[in-house]
């Protein structure tokens, strides 16, 4: 189930690096958004911190592990690389792992690769206007289908549902402060 989390977490973050509208990803200058997933009854909250338009993004993640207690897990993204670390650990690094999806004036190629569809409906969350959207992802070694629901804005995922098979992963922002001042130690990535 941890993996599979963190599998969620990881393609929420890749959601929110991609939507990109001309050279920024987002169309807000800096944010604070605390944000949580639930899969089944296990519910894991995180902070986002971005600034520079999405071109910096931190996401500090509490993650319980119930009798053993718990522990914060960071992932800071800059542009197309990302770094994920602990208290525990050195920090490791990856690729975005999906470098193209993107919900604002996605490409023909795009739409035809995720099934990207723009359902023409909104909803309003947190008192913000959000378009919602439908796509496909693979994921695993098997390439398991997994069928998404975004609402969005502003290039940023606001709510998420993934489904796999039986299991939903439910992502939902509760509090979102706009174009503040962002602590610039939050990206810096330990040695």
């Amino acid at each position: 189930m941890k993996r599979y989390i963190l599998s969620a977490i990881l393609l929420v973050v890749a959601l929110t690096l991609n939507a990109q509208d001309n050279n920024h990803r987002y169309g807000i200058k800096s944010g604070i958004i605390h944000e949580y997933s639930k899969l089944n009854e296990h519910i894991t909250p995180d902070v986002r911190y971005f600034d520079d338009y999405g071109d910096s993004e931190a996401i500090v993640q509490t993650i319980d592990m119930g009798a053993l207690g718990s522990y914060e897990n960071t992932t800071v993204t800059k542009k197309e690389k990302a770094w994920m670390y602990n208290e525990a650990g050195k920090p490791k690094s990856f690729d975005n792992p999906l470098p193209d999806l993107t919900f604002i004036n996605p490409s023909q190629e795009v739409i035809e690769k995720y099934k990207l569809v723009d359902t023409g409906e909104d909803e309003v969350i947190l008192g913000r206007t959000c378009r919602k959207f439908t796509y496909e992802t693979l994921m695993g070694k098997r390439n398991k289908v997994i069928n998404n629901t975004v609402w969005v804005y502003q290039g940023i995922v606001l709510k998420s549902i993934m489904k796999n098979g039986r299991q939903e992963t439910y992502y939902e922002v509760t509090d979102f402060q706009e174009n503040v001042e962002v602590p610039a130690e939050i990206f810096v990535i330990p040695e």
